[in-house]
């Protein structure tokens, strides 16, 4: 008997538990299970409610086109908004593959999900609504607008447009434009440096720096600093200013350099310049050299066309001159002597403004035929026999002083040029004529990367008409 009851209260036992087991499943089954009946439906409202968010974000993007400008970002309200909506925009056709999947039964599990998402979704429209401005200033972007020409020539223009195509292309780091005194080489490089502050684009920084003729790397740093704001500590000696401006540009994120009137190549890890991945260097130069040892990819800035000269010149003469028929003849002949050069352009449209006597007009044109260089010399001629100067070899720039008096309308034949050099014994004695007039070439190529000569083709060169005044005036001093 004894037996019997104890096995009783055995199974009383264990069927309390498997109760309590099958009443903990139902009350889990309770909590998490609802009757499916009309979840297709809500499925359809919630993938409305979806559409209707992503409208909504649209919206705000197309706000957010209209207002960005240069210096300005969008704010981080905003961005993590959009954040959301593209979690949510993840997970919705999850949520609807596993309604679509289930049987009725597994359903009921999943129309708290589906209710819960819609609530989401609500929350999202109605944070979405964004009453004050989408738009904030960028604190982080640097850079500097530059005063420009108000007229620019479309030689300029597409000079500039090809190197912005430079930047754009991220197989190109470091853009280089040589080419002689005047013609125009800074003027392009401040209008890419304009172009990058008002466009939206990858660069956080723009950095202009003159570059001075005695280059320094502790000066560099000092003026790269300067340009970022940022302070780089005075008694640190070179390499340890190098570290920090490393440190200063890695952080600030991509950048370009634009480094103006380059005379030598240097080292950019020496002066503290990161590799350029994703940053960029631009640099103008006298000197194809200088751009070729620095490693950039080349562009030369040649005189203006016969049609961009004008027009440049009309522009700052005023355009009322095309209503003086007697002074227009005088004024493209003044104009043809200015050799294209945009720096002597404006020089003497500037001084013939509101000039309308036509012998004044005819006078000038005299002068301007005598010599070019007494109306631009302060402005010029230094410049010009900087790039004279620079050669150092005096060997070198004897060849270049001969090449004055050579007829102006006609190229020099390189072949007759070099051997007029030996004939004059301008290329020292060197074992035999093929030697010397391989040192004729490498001559001949280092004038015209200096631009003191310009490659015409045809195996011929000429000279400017202001290079080859100011090699006449060296010519007299000497």
């Amino acid at each position: 008997m004894g037996s019997v009851i104890k096995h009783f209260m055995e199974f009383v036992g264990q069927a309390g538990t498997v109760f309590e087991v099958l009443k903990s499943i139902l009350g889990l089954i309770e909590s998490h299970w609802e009757f499916p009946k009309g979840i297709d439906e809500n499925v359809n409202i919630l993938k409305r409610k979806r559409d209707k968010l992503n409208g909504q974000k649209e919206g705000i993007e197309s706000r957010i086109k209209s207002e960005l400008r240069p210096r300005k970002k969008v704010r981080k309200e905003v961005v993590l908004h959009f954040e959301d909506v593209e979690r949510v925009n993840g997970e919705v056709p999850v949520l609807v593959s596993e309604v679509s999947a289930r049987s009725f039964f597994p359903r009921g599990f999943l129309v708290n999900h589906v209710r819960k998402m819609g609530e989401k979704i609500d929350e999202l429209l109605e944070k979405g609504r964004f009453p004050d401005d989408l738009i904030v200033d960028d604190l982080s972007r640097i850079g500097q607008v530059l005063p420009t020409p108000s007229f620019v020539v479309d030689t300029i223009e597409l000079v500039k447009n090809k190197i912005i195509r430079y930047l754009r292309n991220d197989k190109v780091q470091k853009i280089g434009v040589y080419g002689m005194a005047g013609v125009g080489k800074t003027t392009v490089v401040k209008l890419v440096n304009n172009e990058l502050l008002k466009s939206v684009n990858n660069f956080d920084i723009i950095v202009w720096v003159t570059v001075s003729r005695e280059f320094s790397v502790i000066e560099l740093q000092k003026k790269i600093a300067e340009a970022m704001n940022v302070v780089i500590t005075v008694d640190e000696d070179e390499i340890l200013r190098a570290g920090m401006l490393l440190e200063i540009l890695t952080e600030k994120g991509r950048f370009v350099l634009i480094f103006d009137d380059v005379w030598e190549g240097f080292s950019l890890e020496e002066v503290g310049i990161p590799e350029l991945s994703g940053s960029k260097l631009v640099l103008t130069a006298r000197s194809e050299d200088v751009c070729r040892r620095m490693g950039c990819e080349v562009i030369r800035m040649e005189p203006l066309p016969e049609q961009d000269a004008w027009s440049l010149f009309l522009d700052n003469v005023g355009h009322n001159l095309k209503d003086l028929k007697d002074l227009l003849p005088t004024a493209r002949s003044i104009v043809e002597l200015c050799a294209g050069v945009p720096l002597v352009i404006v020089i003497v449209a500037c001084s013939m403004r509101g000039e309308r006597s036509p012998p004044m007009w005819r006078n000038a044109r005299e002068e301007l035929k005598s010599n070019i260089l007494v109306w631009v010399k302060e402005k010029v001629y230094p410049q010009l026999r900087f790039s004279y100067d620079r050669l150092k070899d005096s060997g070198i720039q004897k060849c270049f002083l001969t090449c004055a008096s050579y007829c102006e309308d006609l190229g020099i034949l390189k072949e007759q040029l070099i051997m007029d050099w030996i004939e004059k014994g301008l290329i020292e004695e060197m074992g035999s004529m093929e030697v010397m007039l391989d040192k004729g070439q490498a001559i001949l190529r280092t004038l015209v990367g200096n631009c003191l000569l310009e490659d015409v083709g045809n195996e011929r060169v000429t000279m400017h008409n202001l290079t080859r005044d100011m090699a006449k005036l060296i010519m007299q001093e000497l």
